[in-house]
């Protein structure tokens, strides 16, 4: 097939709506993908939700390898994923299938093709509503895209892949350091079988038996919230800025480079190295993060509650702060109907366990090493898609020539 513009439509077997079901943790029956699974990089299949389905429509909605995904409502409108050998699973009604005709098209190809900026992009100006966006099947298919000869598809993709293939070695490592480091804290903190605990003796407190020395007190005795910000005067030009979509559970995904006379009005918190910023919004979906080493002119959002450690080691206060119990606290405090929040005071007066210094001492120096190298393996992620995404239209348009580009094995490299 020689070289082509088609539309998305074009190259699609079938496009199909999603099920329409209630998701639940505590039921059984295929794993529901909902919007809010696709936003991240990689879909974290173990948190996905299930639903009850009848067989028969099991068949009809059930997931495959390289279907299409898309977000057809809300913020994240355009948001896609191409699936990876999906576990058993249905999609959820404000997400549309694709699947790619073969015959013409190489999924991998179009993937990264929707997956992209330029495709998000186009989705939102073409979406209609004014406070919901939305997108019809119509809508998210209208997109043009090139279509060169299948086996230069082929090439492109499998350049491009070599790339997410790093990032997604280096998301499992990180996750496996944090997976580490919690263990350690519940092991120390929760089951209080830190180093010398043997010898310890237990006293009670308002949380139950707690090591003698340790105190029981609330977060802002040792912890200040929103310490810092900047204003007209005190500003740098340009901010690196994050707000409350660009925060996944426990990840910054995205630092938009803005000036700061064109920054939006909740562009103020400082952030400084070992802060941890936690979204004031909807806190069941756990939107938080560390913050180690950033840039001089990061600015997150007012949304965030900023929490600053003081006299104690931020590792311990990360740790004790993302807790399901204290994400539970934060929940059952929220107010409001259709945008549940915290605010300060609720982080402030949170009731936590305040260990001895040197304690959290030794612990910070067994986890702070994970941190920083997660830290350090989060930053080449960055690169590695700032990189994909910048050869990404230069592949596609044709500008740069596939049969010159080095082998995805030296590119990993």
């Amino acid at each position: 097939m020689p070289e082509s513009i088609l539309k998305l439509r074009d190259i699609c077997s079938s496009v199909e709506y999603g099920y329409t079901a209630s998701a639940s943790h505590d039921i059984s029956g295929p794993q529901f993908l909902r919007i809010t699974d696709i936003v991240p990089n990689l879909i974290d299949w173990p948190g996905v939700p299930r639903c009850q389905i009848e067989d028969k429509k099991l068949a009809k909605f059930r997931l495959h390898h390289n279907d299409i995904v898309i977000a057809r409502t809300g913020a994240t409108v355009g948001y896609a994923k191409r699936l990876k050998h999906p576990p058993l699973s249905v999609f959820a009604s404000y997400l549309v299938r694709l699947k790619i005709n073969t015959k013409i098209a190489d999924p991998e190809y179009v993937g990264f093709i929707v997956e992209s900026s330029n495709y998000k992009d186009f989705v939102f100006r073409n979406a209609g509503g004014a406070a919901q966006p939305n997108a019809n099947a119509q809508v998210l298919t209208s997109y043009e895209l090139r279509l060169p000869e299948l086996s230069t598809q082929h090439r492109i993709a499998c350049i491009l892949s070599a790339y997410d293939d790093l990032i997604e070695n280096n998301t499992r490592r990180i996750a496996i350091l944090e997976e580490m480091a919690r263990r350690i804290y519940e092991e120390w903190f929760v089951h209080f079988r830190f180093p010398g605990h043997e010898h310890v003796r237990m006293v009670e407190s308002e949380l139950g038996l707690i090591p003698e020395g340790w105190t029981v007190c609330a977060l802002s005795d040792f912890v200040a919230v929103n310490a810092k910000s900047i204003n007209a005067k005190n500003a740098p030009s340009e901010i690196l800025y994050i707000d409350i979509a660009s925060v996944s559970l426990g990840a910054i995904e995205q630092k938009q480079p803005v000036k700061f006379e064109d920054a939006p009005g909740r562009a103020r918190r400082i952030v400084i190295h070992g802060d941890v910023i936690w979204s004031c919004v909807r806190p069941n979906r756990k939107s938080f993060a560390l913050v180690l080493n950033p840039e001089p002119n990061l600015i997150v959002s007012t949304g965030f509650a900023v929490l600053s450690a003081q006299g104690i080691p931020y590792s311990y206060i990360y740790f004790s702060v993302t807790t399901d119990a204290f994400v539970s606290y934060l929940t059952n405090h929220a107010t409001g109907a259709a945008y549940p929040a915290v605010t300060v005071n609720t982080f402030e007066k949170a009731t936590i366990l305040k260990p001895n210094r040197h304690v959290t001492d030794q612990f910070h120096s067994v986890v702070a090493p994970m941190l920083e190298l997660y830290e350090v393996l989060k930053r080449k992620n960055t690169n590695l898609r700032t990189t994909r995404d910048l050869l990404l239209p230069k592949l596609i348009s044709g500008e740069l020539d596939v049969s010159r580009l080095p082998e995805p094995e030296d590119i990993a490299a």
